[in-house]
Protein backbone atom coordinates (compact mmCIF):
# COMPACT_ATOMS: atom_id res chain seq x y z
CA UNK A 1 0.00 0.00 0.00
CA UNK A 2 2.73 2.44 0.97
CA UNK A 3 4.81 1.47 -2.05
CA UNK A 4 1.97 2.05 -4.53
CA UNK A 5 1.14 5.37 -2.87
CA UNK A 6 4.77 6.46 -3.14
CA UNK A 7 4.89 5.46 -6.81
CA UNK A 8 1.66 7.37 -7.47
CA UNK A 9 2.98 10.50 -5.77
CA UNK A 10 6.29 10.23 -7.62
CA UNK A 11 4.56 9.86 -10.99
CA UNK A 12 2.27 12.80 -10.31
CA UNK A 13 5.24 14.97 -9.35
CA UNK A 14 7.08 13.97 -12.52
CA UNK A 15 4.14 14.60 -14.87
CA UNK A 16 2.98 17.87 -13.31
CA UNK A 17 5.59 20.07 -15.06
CA UNK A 18 4.88 18.42 -18.42
CA UNK A 19 1.13 19.03 -18.10
CA UNK A 20 1.71 22.63 -16.97
CA UNK A 21 4.09 23.24 -19.88
CA UNK A 22 1.60 21.79 -22.37
CA UNK A 23 -1.18 24.04 -21.05
CA UNK A 24 1.18 27.04 -21.16
CA UNK A 25 2.18 26.24 -24.76
CA UNK A 26 -1.44 25.84 -25.84
CA UNK A 27 -2.34 29.11 -24.15
CA UNK A 28 0.58 30.83 -25.87
CA UNK A 29 -0.58 29.65 -29.29
CA UNK A 30 -4.18 30.75 -28.73
CA UNK A 31 -3.06 34.16 -27.51
CA UNK A 32 -0.68 34.52 -30.44
CA UNK A 33 -3.40 33.71 -32.96
CA UNK A 34 -5.78 36.21 -31.39
CA UNK A 35 -3.08 38.88 -31.34
CA UNK A 36 -2.20 38.21 -34.98
CA UNK A 37 -5.85 38.54 -36.01
CA UNK A 38 -5.95 41.88 -34.20
CA UNK A 39 -2.59 43.21 -35.42
CA UNK A 40 -2.29 42.12 -39.06
CA UNK A 41 -4.04 44.53 -41.40
CA UNK A 42 -6.22 42.53 -43.73
CA UNK A 43 -7.28 45.68 -45.61
CA UNK A 44 -3.66 46.53 -46.41
CA UNK A 45 -2.98 43.08 -47.88
CA UNK A 46 -6.26 43.12 -49.77
CA UNK A 47 -5.30 46.46 -51.33
CA UNK A 48 -1.80 45.20 -52.16
CA UNK A 49 -3.34 42.16 -53.83
CA UNK A 50 -5.59 44.40 -55.94
CA UNK A 51 -2.96 46.98 -56.88
CA UNK A 52 0.05 44.69 -57.30
CA UNK A 53 -1.50 41.25 -57.87
CA UNK A 54 1.53 38.98 -58.22
CA UNK A 55 3.93 41.16 -56.19
CA UNK A 56 1.37 41.58 -53.41
CA UNK A 57 0.83 37.85 -53.12
CA UNK A 58 4.57 37.15 -53.17
CA UNK A 59 5.20 39.80 -50.49
CA UNK A 60 2.38 38.38 -48.36
CA UNK A 61 4.01 34.97 -48.48
CA UNK A 62 7.61 36.11 -48.00
CA UNK A 63 7.20 38.77 -45.31
CA UNK A 64 6.67 37.41 -41.80
CA UNK A 65 4.81 39.57 -39.31
CA UNK A 66 6.69 40.09 -36.06
CA UNK A 67 4.94 39.62 -32.73
CA UNK A 68 4.79 42.61 -30.39
CA UNK A 69 7.62 42.63 -27.86
CA UNK A 70 5.23 43.61 -25.07
CA UNK A 71 3.45 40.26 -25.38
CA UNK A 72 6.72 38.44 -24.69
CA UNK A 73 8.05 40.39 -21.71
CA UNK A 74 8.64 38.24 -18.66
CA UNK A 75 7.70 34.99 -20.41
CA UNK A 76 9.69 31.77 -20.47
CA UNK A 77 11.76 30.87 -23.52
CA UNK A 78 9.37 28.01 -24.36
CA UNK A 79 6.39 30.38 -24.25
CA UNK A 80 8.23 32.90 -26.45
CA UNK A 81 9.12 30.22 -29.02
CA UNK A 82 5.57 28.84 -29.24
CA UNK A 83 4.00 32.32 -29.27
CA UNK A 84 6.35 33.56 -32.01
CA UNK A 85 5.78 30.52 -34.24
CA UNK A 86 2.01 30.64 -33.89
CA UNK A 87 1.90 34.43 -34.40
CA UNK A 88 3.96 34.22 -37.60
CA UNK A 89 1.93 31.30 -38.96
CA UNK A 90 -1.43 32.98 -38.32
CA UNK A 91 -0.18 36.37 -39.54
CA UNK A 92 1.19 34.93 -42.77
CA UNK A 93 -2.06 33.01 -43.28
CA UNK A 94 -4.06 36.24 -42.99
CA UNK A 95 -1.68 38.11 -45.30
CA UNK A 96 -1.72 35.46 -48.03
CA UNK A 97 -5.48 34.92 -47.85
CA UNK A 98 -6.27 38.64 -48.14
CA UNK A 99 -3.71 39.22 -50.91
CA UNK A 100 -5.15 36.27 -52.83
CA UNK A 101 -8.65 37.70 -52.50
CA UNK A 102 -7.30 41.02 -53.80
CA UNK A 103 -5.60 39.25 -56.69
CA UNK A 104 -8.86 37.50 -57.59
CA UNK A 105 -10.74 40.82 -57.54
CA UNK A 106 -8.64 42.21 -60.41
CA UNK A 107 -10.16 40.02 -63.15
CA UNK A 108 -13.63 40.54 -61.69
CA UNK A 109 -13.28 44.32 -61.88
CA UNK A 110 -11.77 44.07 -65.36
CA UNK A 111 -14.72 42.05 -66.65
CA UNK A 112 -17.19 44.43 -64.99
CA UNK A 113 -15.50 47.46 -66.57
CA UNK A 114 -15.48 45.73 -69.97
CA UNK A 115 -19.24 45.28 -69.88
CA UNK A 116 -19.94 48.90 -68.90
Amino acid sequence: MKKSLCVLILLSLLTLPVVALAEDAGDACVRAQLDAERDVSGALWLALGCIFPILGLAAAYLLEPSPPATALLGKSSDYVAVYTDCYKDKGRNIQVRKALIGLLCVPTFGIALFWL
